[in-house]
């Protein structure tokens, strides 16, 4: 209860800056919907200005693309695939190669190559959804090859089954890669605690707070929980704002809820330990937004790491210690547990880092 009732002082407190809120709702607004605007004419994802050059002699390649809606470039000639490439005319060059089809057929994974220019790193999304298609593919040979089905058409048996995801069980892509963009906005704009924190330590607030009985993870959890409510709050509006305008579905909205707090959670402990870390507000603002930039392509590479052949396992493992990779992973596979849990112990330790002797954090001069 004491817990409470600090929570709902800091809320009255955190509400009186208008500033702080206002970048907590327009942030992720704008990061989802930038893209959306500038992509309209062909969908949220699949319009970005990538390419595909398909070797492949099969049709495998040629069909899967197909079935994604791609609306990008798909060529047959390599110099000028390339040539696109190095014009800058797309942000990311894909390669189907020779054996594609014949793979997936034996039930192999082919690898699919990819060329990218520097800047050209917002193609996560279409490479999930490619990964994913691909997969999906491979599961339906090895039934066929096996005899479990007789045709493609009995592939609709299986639904909701954990043999075979048809396209009726798909990720629903357009609300992956809004999630994407939400959690890189959460962690992105989550300075406003570390602000608010050294505004209580710079008037002794949070000293003269210390000095009542009131333990130290009591003053920090009620401040947590008071910019957790705001977190939360302008994201669930940011969510169905965005929906209205792109239109896409959420079929299960507990498990959206349930990583936003997650992500918001993530983003507030961040910061208090940043804050411990550095009192200087820069620093903690700079380091903030390298975190979340790095996080976010780390979490990329772990999450399909079929197409960074030549980057190292160890690159890959890291990604997965960044909370977007179980995130990402809860909303693609619709998973609850262990992706709570991992991310239950990144936010304890990160929480118990920042709290430690509070006291002393405040008294400082």
């Amino acid at each position: 209860m004491k817990i409470l009732r600090l929570s709902f002082v800091n809320l009255k407190r955190i509400r009186k800056n208008k500033t702080n809120l206002i970048l907590m709702f327009i942030a992720p607004l704008v990061i989802i919907l930038g893209p959306y605007f500038i992509n309209n004419s062909g969908g949220y994802y699949i319009s970005l200005d990538s390419g595909f050059y398909i070797e492949d002699r099969g049709q495998y390649g040629k069909e899967i693309l197909e079935s994604m809606d791609y609306g990008g470039e798909i060529l047959y000639d390599y110099n000028k695939a390339m040539e696109l490439l190095e014009e800058n005319k797309i942000v990311a060059l894909y390669t189907i190669s020779e054996d594609f089809t014949e793979k997936i057929k034996n039930g192999e994974k082919p690898t699919v190559n990819a060329y990218k220019r520097e800047e050209g790193n917002t193609t996560a999304p279409l490479e999930f959804e490619l990964d994913n298609r691909i997969n999906n593919k491979i599961r339906e040979e090895i039934l066929l090859k096996n005899n479990i089905i007789q045709s493609k058409e009995e592939l609709q048996a299986f639904k909701g089954k954990s043999l075979v995801i048809d396209e009726e069980t798909d990720t629903n892509w357009e609300l992956y890669t809004v999630m994407l963009m939400m959690f890189y906005a959460i962690i992105l704009s989550s300075t406003g605690i570390g602000e608010e924190l050294l505004r209580l330590k710079k008037y002794k607030i949070l000293s003269r707070a210390m000095t009542t009985a009131n333990k130290g993870y009591e003053i920090m959890a009620a401040l947590f929980l008071s910019t957790l409510f705001f977190s939360v709050g302008s994201n669930l509006l940011v969510l169905f704002i965005t929906k209205s305008i792109i239109g896409y579905s959420i079929e299960n909205f507990l498990l959206v809820f349930i990583n936003i707090v997650l992500a918001s959670m993530f983003s507030i402990t961040l910061t208090i330990f940043l804050i411990r870390l550095s009192e200087d507000a820069s620093f903690v603002s700079f380091s903030t937004a390298i975190y979340s930039v790095a996080s976010f392509f780390l979490s990329s590479i772990a999450s399909s790491p079929d197409f960074y052949p030549n980057v190292p396992k160890a690159i890959i493992n890291l990604g997965k210690f960044m909370p977007q990779y179980w995130l990402m992973d809860s909303i693609e596979n619709t998973n609850v547990f262990p992706n709570v849990l991992v991310l239950g112990l990144m936010i304890l330790t990160l929480f118990t880092a920042g709290s430690y002797r509070l006291k002393d954090f405040a008294n400082k001069i």
